[in-house]
């Protein structure tokens, strides 16, 4: 196992992700459904990363999972763990960001996991904070490499060849020091410096004087690279920057319509080509180059940015826009986070209505488990699908006494509309499970 672990900032970084490579493949990359820590959910995104590349790989696992209740972790471990051992060829998988996952089960797996771990794989963590797992034991056993912040850090020598190659002869020794100081050895704010310093003369020497913290001299330097792009490009940087993950068409949808009088627009590809061109901190997201990312500190000073110029009606188009364009494409989850995210909550409410049928049948229950606590409950209550995706969420917890209540208030809200009469059958459904679990047979079959 690799662990790395670092403070924002430092070193690559995929939000919420799981990464594959093997010799003879470049990878891929998925959602891990926006953080959502539960065991079900974490492994769920564990086969589907796994399952990118071998599509006959935990397949067995991927059933019990696919279950209405997950089995002793026991069993569960035992048999990914056969698995994946079945794999023929070596694996790398990574979890990014994962001093966000909260969850003891999730450690408890991965513990078990770390115990006899499959012979052909080789997980890499990333997190800002030691896991909750037995280091000490795998350092004991040489089981274990890890890459700590100092081993992240460019040293005065190290600064010095980056910013020779970048830069070329259009720096002195001592610069690469002052640089290194005031970026505390930041890869991130070492390029920041070069591309500021890519202007006038006199913005190298602004910046040598500048005094105060790392923060402080980040956000100059993101003002600097801002202030020496066009307007439009200044226009899509900022405004890309309130997704987690951006394509060409997206960006068009966001940006290429607003081009002013006099400006000289350019289209979301142009866009990306100049972004990685002037190497402006996106990491592409997969092997055909369709999708990419910020990296996450530039798109926190962009965002910062954008909050400053943007006015609040501005930031509520923006995401409307977003989750218009995501919706069309399928990416419910997506689509419904904009729109919470623009304070459109009836847009967001009527997104989980619609797809809320897919999602059960396609057994992502836990879409709503994760996203219903976003909504105001004033809302929920007057909404009968989003109460009976709440009942649906219940059942799969077994949490049976807590039904009847949801349903009586289900049933308060419907009336006569044809369109509505499968709701109660989903009513009589529930009710039905509910007199089956209490041992009235009787009760249970007349619904």
């Amino acid at each position: 196992m690799t662990l790395v672990s670092a403070p924002a900032g430092y070193g690559k970084s995929i939000l919420t992700s799981c990464w594959l490579e093997t010799s003879d493949s470049p990878g891929a990359w998925l959602s891990l459904d926006e953080q959502d820590n539960d065991l079900r959910q974490f492994l769920f995104g564990f086969l589907a990363a796994v399952q990118s590349l071998f599509p006959e790989a935990g397949r067995e696992a991927q059933a019990m999972v696919s279950a209405p209740n997950l089995p002793a972790l026991q069993v569960l471990y035992t048999v990914l763990i056969n698995d994946l051992d079945r794999i023929e060829e070596d694996f790398i998988l990574v979890l990014d960001d994962f001093h966000a996952i909260h969850e003891d089960s999730v450690h408890a797996f991965l513990r078990e996991v770390l115990r006899h771990p499959p012979q052909p794989m080789h997980l890499v963590l990333i997190s800002r904070k030691d896991p909750f797992l037995p280091i000490s034991t795998l350092r004991a056993r040489d089981q274990v490499t890890e890459v700590r912040t100092h081993d992240l850090r460019f040293t005065e020598s190290e600064a010095k060849v980056f910013l020779k190659i970048t830069l070329g002869d259009r720096f002195e020794d001592t610069t690469a020091l002052e640089l290194s100081k005031k970026t505390e050895g930041w890869v991130t704010g070492l390029r920041l410096a070069v591309l500021a310093m890519s202007g006038p003369h006199n913005r190298m020497r602004k910046l040598l004087d500048l005094k105060g913290t790392t923060p402080y001299v980040l956000d100059y330097l993101i003002t600097e690279v801002l202030d020496a792009q066009s307007p439009i490009i200044r226009r899509y940087l900022l405004r890309s920057s309130i997704l987690d993950r951006f394509c060409a068409p997206l960006c068009e949808v966001l940006c290429g319509a607003d081009c002013k009088a006099g400006e000289s627009g350019i289209n979301g590809a142009q866009f990306i080509k100049r972004l990685q061109k002037e190497n402006l901190f996106q990491t592409s997201l997969d092997s055909e180059n369709r999708w990419f990312r910020y990296h996450h500190l530039f798109q926190s000073l962009l965002r910062s940015r954008l909050k400053r110029q943007a006015s609040a009606e501005d930031m509520a188009g923006f995401h409307s826009r977003a989750s218009q364009w995501f919706e069309g494409e399928g990416l419910v989850g997506e689509a419904v986070q904009h729109a919470l995210d623009g304070g459109d909550i009836i847009a967001a409410a009527r997104l989980m209505e619609k797809n809320r049928q897919s999602m059960l049948n396609s057994n992502r229950w836990f879409f709503f488990e994760r996203r219903l606590p976003k909504f105001p409950d004033s809302v929920i209550q007057k909404r009968p699908e989003l109460l009976l995706a709440q009942v649906w969420v219940h059942y799969y917890h077994n949490g049976f006494a807590l039904m009847p209540p949801i349903l009586d208030a289900v049933e308060s809200l419907l009336g006569d509309d044809p369109e509505e009469q499968p709701l109660y059958g989903e009513v009589d459904l529930f009710r039905g499970v509910i007199s089956y679990m209490q041992g009235d047979g009787p009760n249970s079959l007349k619904y």
